[in-house]
């Protein structure tokens, strides 16, 4: 039932196996996601330890999956049951949506053994008069499928979008305002890609053609980034893991986006810098880096667990001239001053959704208005701390004007001590937005959405 779409073989095996227990696993995780403030990539990760290679495969790829296509699922799934489909238990819910993704998606599975294990699941957990429903809606969703290409059709222009790109309608709303039409389709699916994993190589350890020798001698297939070279592309990343060059602190798991941001703060040795949340770590791994053992790198998050991760990272890529700090960012003294600070500023992370995939269902417009509030707030902080002709980078991974050049026009009208600098002698001119700002686009730039702006503390002030 591939309708247009790439199915992907997941199952190698060659006879079917039951994974019952794997899709009860996908199961408890989707319904964690929707019920809990929980993550699927973090649910993911605590919740595949130790099983097969095999199953942790199948499991990320069907949460992900149904994470994607969640809405174009449940619209199927809404016309099958004549009850009031919102209404429904959630992991029944999660049962469905998560059969439909296979038998849409899936081609190694046989239909009648998906069908098999989710009746069982239904029984197992429930009765069989739950059991039997989710036969008949299953059944009928095989014999009718042709039928709802036909009904696609007869939608509106947003609707049919929000459907078959499987985002929300409100904000398919307000980026077509933006973009237009055209613009949203190849954004949309490029958000619903499989996202193709990049590294950034660990200079301060490995040289790039040492290291191009060690991927070449493995056979592992990548693509050096055309402009920043110390950034690559993996493919093979399941074999490139199993090398360990992660472990040994040679390179980190980092979106090219995440160097832009660093490339305009142009860190040197002997510098005061401060990043303003800093986890998971990975710009800050960079300043680190080009200030090659020289200077104080302060490295602040409020958030205990992912202040570890950081520690970690850091300590993985034999970084030493940090200090990382548990702290509000927005409440800090101002006897400290900063020759240069980051601000990677949280944000809705609608620039990462290929990556995020449950963000677009997590979020909410009003979301973005209280993320606004939030990073205006730590841009009123930064400045307090910043020395007089010092400079500080904004980013996001968002591509929301109202938290990115919004926000710091805004800030420059309130400030008028601070300049805003033009970009073109410091970034391609194809990252370039209005003279002032990047801003990066999956389906344009192949990397994550992303913002940044560089401004400059005038003498004196």
């Amino acid at each position: 039932m591939k309708n247009g779409e790439e199915t992907i073989p997941i199952d190698q095996r060659p006879d079917y196996i039951s994974q019952i227990n794997a899709r009860t696993k996908i199961i408890d995780i989707l319904t964690k996601v929707d019920t809990r403030q929980a993550y699927s990539d973090k649910l993911l990760e605590k919740e595949l330890l130790n099983l097969e290679d095999v199953d942790k495969r199948f499991i990320t790829e069907v949460v992900n999956g149904v994470l994607r296509w969640r809405l174009r699922l449940d619209w199927y799934l809404n016309q099958l049951y004549l009850g009031e489909y919102d209404n429904l238990l959630v992991d029944v819910k999660n049962n469905l949506r998560s059969s439909v993704y296979q038998l849409i998606y899936l081609d190694k599975i046989p239909a009648y053994a998906i069908l098999y294990e989710a009746v069982e699941i239904a029984k197992a957990k429930y009765n069989q008069k739950t059991a039997n429903l989710v036969n008949a809606i299953l059944r009928n969703f095989l014999r009718q499928y042709k039928k709802f290409e036909f009904l696609e059709t007869q939608l509106d222009v947003l609707d049919k979008l929000s459907f078959r790109y499987s985002h929300p309608k409100w904000l398919i709303q307000r980026w077509i305002e933006y973009w237009g039409v055209d613009e949203v389709r190849l954004l949309c699916e490029v958000n619903n890609q499989r996202p193709r994993l990049a590294v950034r190589i660990n200079e301060s350890l490995i040289d790039r053609d040492t290291f191009f020798q060690t991927l070449d001698s493995h056979k592992i297939i990548y693509e050096v980034h055309e402009e920043f070279k110390n950034f690559l592309w993996i493919d093979n990343f399941q074999d490139f893991r199993n090398l360990e060059l992660i472990s040994k602190g040679w390179v980190s798991v980092q979106d090219i986006s995440t160097g832009l941001p660093v490339l305009l703060l142009d860190p040197r040795p002997g510098e005061i810098i401060l990043d303003m949340c800093a986890a998971p770590g990975g710009k800050t791994g960079l300043i680190a880096e080009k200030m090659n053992g020289s200077g104080i790198l302060l490295a602040l998050d409020r958030q205990i667990a992912r202040l570890k991760t950081l520690k970690d990272n850091l300590k993985r890529m034999q970084y030493s001239q940090y200090q990382v700090v548990t702290a509000d960012s927005t409440k800090i003294p101002s006897r400290l001053i900063f020759d240069k600070i980051l601000i990677d500023a949280p944000c809705s992370g609608f620039g990462v959704l290929s990556k995020r995939v449950d963000l677009k269902w997590k979020r909410t417009e009003q979301d973005i208005m209280n993320m606004k509030n939030l990073q205006l707030h730590l841009l009123e902080t930064a400045a307090s701390v910043l020395k007089s002709d010092g400079y500080m980078v904004y980013c996001t991974c968002t591509i929301e004007p109202e938290e990115n050049e919004k926000n710091v026009l805004q800030f420059s009208k309130q400030h008028p001590e601070f300049e805003l600098l033009k970009l073109r002698e410091r970034i391609p001119d194809k990252y370039i937005h209005d003279q002032y700002f990047i801003q990066t686009f999956p389906h344009k730039h192949r990397m994550d959405g992303s913002f940044a702006a560089l401004l400059r503390k005038k003498s004196g002030k």
